[in-house]
């Protein structure tokens, strides 16, 4: 592997660099301080993966991302863990993302491989990405006799993503979250609908079901059973 250590902190580049080259498939590892050096670089065509920090002074790496993609895989490696950031990268290309000192060099390697390979690496952001967000004032909702309204922020963009018929590893890529996330949340929410199934939940996000009381007015309950390509099954 040819490597590109992108930061603006020449220490950080000077250990990643000591690290990285005592892994065995490791050919070469240069370094680049900001965004247009990366560029420059990797434009030579001889680079295979390039760990891209965020913050930078110039063109910083989420600016310089979408034109690095086009040379290079790309592995953010930065101490940012913003959701904005962490999702504008995915969004532009960048195969993976991993939080400073998440990780041993071992591991960079091997995520690094799994990126070369096609996958996709997150760590380092679980601990942030379980943080619920602060719960809006409420706001009424139709045919769900309220119960809507118990679920914060996020767990309703992750019920809208269940209504969909998404598993748990699809949920997790598409909203930036660990698995181990996304069933915490869904396990919270089925408690506060007072369900025990996905399509129970469905039902009443949907309003088609009161909950344990029984079908609401504007349609008929689904009984308990698993989504199949998003569609209820009795």
């Amino acid at each position: 592997m040819r490597i590109l250590v992108v930061d603006d902190n020449a220490l950080i580049r000077l250990g990643l660099r000591a690290a990285l080259e005592e892994l065995e498939d490791v050919v070469s590892v240069d370094e680049a301080g900001d965004g247009q050096a990366a560029l420059d670089r990797a434009a030579r065509g001889d680079i295979d993966v390039v760990l891209l920090d965020v913050r930078m002074p110039g063109r910083d790496g989420l600016s310089v991302l979408p034109e690095l993609v086009g040379h290079a895989t790309v592995v953010m490696l930065t101490n940012t863990d913003d959701l904005g950031a962490v999702g504008e990268a995915m969004r532009a290309g960048a195969a993976g993302y991993i939080i400073h000192g998440s990780l041993q060099p071992s591991g960079i390697g091997a995520a690094i491989r799994a990126c070369l390979a096609g996958g996709t690496v997150m760590s380092g952001l679980e601990p942030w990405a379980s943080l619920t967000p602060p719960e809006p004032p409420a706001t009424p909702s139709v045919g769900s006799g309220g119960r809507r309204d118990d679920l914060s922020t996020r767990e309703a963009e992750i019920m809208d993503v269940v209504a969909q018929g998404l598993t748990n590893t699809q949920i997790a890529r598409q909203l930036f979250l660990s698995e181990k996330t996304v069933k915490n949340h869904i396990n919270r929410i089925f408690a506060k609908l007072g369900v025990t199934n996905r399509a129970h939940a469905v039902a009443v996000w949907l309003g088609t079901d009161a909950g344990p009381a029984g079908p609401g007015t504007n349609g008929t309950a689904v009984g308990p059973g698993p989504l199949v390509d998003g569609r209820p099954r009795p």
